[in-house]
């Protein structure tokens, strides 16, 4: 067989990479559609719609090549289609909405006179100082615009002159895009970007103002430098995070007079085809900000709070909690408040001798890095390793890691070649009967914030071999250890992706002899040997059962391939992050957690961890989740064999909402810890 046609067999087994992608943010958009969600939190999905088409435009429409095909036209139509329906729908449904509630974007001619005085004094005062008009001249190089940040364009026209100029003034970032006005009622407001048009004539005075618009460009965020040569890694990534602004244009979006789109054409040197004509308003993120105004509860969901975890609340002693119990916790049902005081308690506490942990992606004011910056300070061995290449985080990254060297933290920016994505922190700590290793793994990151907006899974132990595992993972990931062979975790780019693959043979020869079981959530399903794999044991009989969040490259439902795979997608209020992966193995059940999706990336070119999960008790919670995820017929989308996803109905079956029922869940176990907790006399309020 020829290598054309084993790719062209190939091609028909798996679903294009970026096309599904755009797949999911159909179904993302589909949520801000959705009538049955609440007014403000279908602004919300329009705001992560508008978020996630940023980040694509800089990082895969930058990685792409065109060929023969037509393969980058092809994705920017698509893309360009469902930003033109997300407009629509923002345009049509939801401003009358807002502004029946009494949000409102004020039209310029529409202010009255307290509102214009209110403009004019912000503006002169605390606006105007900081804009700066850049005038764009032909036969003189272009300034360079900055990435992402809205411009308002002018056409202006000098005395004597008989040809229009143009001139552009950035947005400060620096200053709320949204502005709220003066009034006695609802929620009146103007956009930064409105405030420069009413009072642009200030800005070029002598000239006649004879065209406005906006324009905002999007370069690729792909950076390139050599980890082995440069000894200063994080003033590496500074020169690398400079160099990302100079990049290459790969959207324009715009909305102006057509001869001043044409003059930016020019003068950009972009083509048609990076052309993006919005109708709507510019960067519906930030617009969306609106969905966390004050008031208006009957337009938002709910706030959830997460709730306390059983096992911390009743324990006085944590380290005589984990040595007792493994315990799982599932965020964000499960607060966040256990991790932040297994890291504190590690901090403060003087038998713990040191601390050692993976950092990808923190909050802006993380207790974690907090409690790492202390326990460095106390005299402890704390030796964290940052990821400088967490993308978009880099320069906070970079802030707070500095911030830990000074607190007298060991720092180190990663492994040379492969970006750290794996969740881990252990605690080695003195104890009567000797030294003792307690640890925390995780599928998600040490992020206090996102950790109440992202599904994942958190595990404390104190396992003497995941321990043991855990120490030498660190001794590959921070020195010159070579990897060993582990106990029981397997970590990227070593034996994790090899372990997967045994396991789905290992169902693949089960289901030959008598069944096969295998099920697995995760968000990206890409690498071309996993996919393989799959279809084999498909083929074996082996039932597939997997929940793909995002990206799913592989194509369910083809007779004699993969006809015994079920793929579904679940888009709700919190974003599915966790990676948990079941195998049956003919009733004596194995069940992992992972950092890792089955994508290249993160198989061949991240360092990633996977790690079993044992006890009775935990493997069961871990089982019935999973499963529950397969009964949701309100959230679910199935995926079709032509690519297509089709949402699941309950139709005649019982509305089933597995985020609902969670949340529920969570409730039900906190009213029950405090139902059952010692009456306390209430603290007194200080005098």
């Amino acid at each position: 067989m020829t290598m054309t046609v084993m790719a062209e067999e190939t091609k028909e087994k798996l679903f294009d990479r970026e096309l599904s992608w755009l797949e999911f943010n159909a179904r993302v958009l589909a949520e801000a559609m959705d009538p049955t969600n609440p007014l403000l939190e279908r602004l919300k999905f329009i705001g992560i719609v508008s978020s996630n088409f940023d980040e694509f435009f800089m990082v895969r429409m930058a990685s792409l090549e065109e060929d023969e095909s037509g393969k980058i036209s092809k994705i920017r139509n698509k893309a360009y289609e469902i930003i033109s329906r997300q407009n629509d729908y923002f345009l049509n449904t939801i401003i009358p909405e807002l502004e029946k509630a009494g949000i409102v974007r004020v039209p310029l001619q529409a202010l009255d006179e307290r509102q214009k005085e209110y403009l004019k004094n912000f503006f002169r005062k605390e606006l105007f100082p900081v804009l700066t008009p850049i005038a764009i001249c032909e036969g003189k190089p272009a300034p360079s615009l900055v990435n992402m940040s809205l411009y308002a364009v002018a056409g202006v026209m000098k005395p004597g002159r008989q040809q229009e100029e143009f001139a552009v003034i950035e947005m400060p970032k620096n200053f709320p895009r949204i502005v709220t006005l003066p009034s006695e009622s609802g929620y009146p407001f103007i956009l930064i970007e409105d405030i420069v048009s009413l009072f642009a004539s200030e800005l070029f005075v002598g000239c006649e103002i004879k065209s406005q618009g906006l324009a905002r460009l999007t370069r690729g965020a792909e950076m390139t430098f050599d980890e082995e040569k440069d000894e200063d890694f994080a003033k590496v990534m500074t020169e690398a995070l400079r160099m990302r602004r100079q990049s290459n244009i790969l959207r324009l979006e715009v909305s102006a007079p057509e001869k001043m789109v044409h003059f930016l054409k020019r003068e950009l040197n972009i083509g048609d085809e990076e052309v993006c004509r919005i109708n709507s308003w510019f960067d519906l993120k930030t617009i969306s900000h609106l969905a966390f105004v004050p008031a208006f509860p009957e337009l938002k969901r709910p706030s959830w709070v997460p709730k306390a975890v059983p096992d911390f609340e009743n324990a006085d002693d944590l380290w005589d909690l984990l040595k007792k119990k493994e315990v799982l916790v599932h965020h964000p049902y499960d607060s966040f408040d256990p991790v932040v005081r297994f890291v504190s308690q590690a901090a403060d506490d003087p038998d713990v001798l040191a601390i050692k942990q993976t950092l990808y992606r923190t909050g802006q004011e993380s207790a974690i890095v907090s409690a790492l910056a202390r326990a460095a300070e106390n005299g402890k061995r704390v030796t964290a390793l940052v990821e400088l290449k967490a993308r978009f985080d880099e320069e906070k990254n970079i802030k707070w890691a500095r911030n830990l060297e000074i607190a007298g933290a060991s720092v180190l920016y990663g492994v040379a070649g492969y970006k750290t994505h794996a969740k881990a922190c252990l605690v080695v700590r003195r104890e009567p009967e000797g030294i003792r290793r307690y640890l925390h793994l995780s599928t998600g990151n040490y992020n206090e914030k996102t950790a109440q907006l992202y599904s994942d899974i958190g595990f404390f132990s104190s396992n003497e071999e995941l321990a043991s595992d855990l120490s030498a993972f660190f001794n590959v990931i921070t020195g010159y250890s070579e990897p060993v062979s582990f106990n029981k975790i397997e970590i990227a780019p070593y034996g994790l992706k090899r372990k997967l693959l045994r396991l789905i043979r290992r169902e693949e020869m089960r289901a030959r002899e008598k069944s096969g079981l295998i099920i697995a959530k995760m968000n990206s399903l890409v690498d071309p040997e996993m996919i393989d794999a799959l279809y084999k044991a498909s083929q074996a009989g082996c039932q597939i059962k997997l929940n793909v969040r995002g990206i799913c490259c592989l194509r369910p439902g083809i007779k004699g391939l993969s006809e015994n795979i079920d793929v579904i997608s679940i888009v709700d209020m919190f974003l599915e992050h966790s990676r948990i992966f079941y195998f049956a193995n003919g009733g004596d059940e194995e069940i992992y957690l992972s950092s890792a999706d089955w994508m290249p990336r993160n198989l061949d070119r991240r360092v990633e961890i996977m790690f079993p999960v044992e006890s009775k008790e935990n493997k069961g919670e871990l089982i019935d989740l999973l499963k529950l995820y397969f009964k949701d017929n309100v959230k679910a989308w199935r995926l079709q064999t032509d690519g297509a996803y089709l949402k699941l109905e309950p139709g005649e079956h019982r509305k089933f909402r597995v985020q609902d029922y969670l949340c529920q869940k969570a409730a039900e176990r906190e009213d029950q810890l405090f139902k059952s907790a010692p009456k306390v006399l209430k603290p007194q309020k200080p005098k």
